[in-house]
C-alpha cells in the first residue's frame, strides 16, 4: 500500500489565514458583512450538509428504537 505525504508550509498557511483575517475585519469595518455572517462563512462544518446524518450507534451499541 502506498500512502500520499502532505507536506504544508506553515509560513503559507499563516500568511493566507493573516490575509483572511484581515478581509473579514475590513468587512466587518465597512459593513459588509455582520460578526454572524461571517461566523457562518469561517465554521468548518459549514461546507457539511449535517442534516443527512443519522446517529445509529454509540459505541457500537445501537440506539434504543432504531430501525435498522
Amino acid at each position: 500500500m502506498s500512502y500520499k505525504v502532505f507536506v504544508d508550509d506553515a509560513w503559507k498557511r499563516d500568511i493566507i489565514k493573516k490575509i483572511s483575517r484581515d478581509l473579514d475585519a475590513h468587512r466587518l469595518e465597512e459593513g459588509l458583512s455582520s460578526h454572524n455572517e461571517l461566523a457562518i462563512q469561517n465554521d468548518f462544518f459549514a461546507s457539511l450538509n449535517l442534516s443527512n446524518f443519522k446517529v445509529s450507534a454509540i459505541g457500537g451499541r445501537p440506539l434504543a428504537g432504531d430501525e435498522q
